[in-house]
């Protein structure tokens, strides 16, 4: 498992000192968190869109999972991650919601701008055609002549 610090300032060159003690219970899995976002994009942003697997981060004040938001469109497959959502992991909270549906949002315009448009197929190759089905019958409908007031 990966745990990132942030806020935390380095100096460019020279030694770094970093000490840490904290303390805190995980009583959310990082495969809770990961539902718990997919639960809200599905409902609130899109269908399109999933959470990957979250890491856990440390902001200074609390510990979340990080859970990356990932975009894919049918006709071409993954676009790539769009944002990001922290779910805290003592009660599962998702932190933050408008400023990361925004963020979500405005990021997956500005890649589904990108994507090429989605073209169908012509025609189907025969090798992905039934075989040994019978054509179904062809209906034909009679052309009808407008009637005129005078008949």
């Amino acid at each position: 498992m990966t745990i990132i610090l942030e806020n935390y300032t380095l100096p460019e060159k020279g030694p770094v000192e970093i000490k840490v003690n904290v303390s805190f219970e995980i009583k959310v899995t990082a495969e809770e968190a990961r539902r718990k976002v997919n639960r809200w994009l599905i409902d609130q942003v899109s269908i399109l869109m999933g959470g990957l697997q979250p890491t856990l981060i440390w902001t200074g004040k609390q510990a979340v999972w990080r859970v990356p938001v990932h975009l894919t469109f049918p006709h071409t497959g993954s676009v790539g991650t769009v944002g990001e959502v922290d779910v805290e992991v003592e009660r599962g909270e998702l932190q933050n919601l408008e400023a990361r549906k925004a963020e979500i949002e405005r990021c997956a315009r500005e890649r589904a701008a990108r994507v090429p448009p989605y073209k169908p197929h012509d025609h189907v190759p025969p090798e992905y055609l039934a075989q040994n089905v019978p054509p179904a019958q062809k209906i034909v409908e009679e052309e009808t002549q407008p009637v005129s007031a005078e008949e």
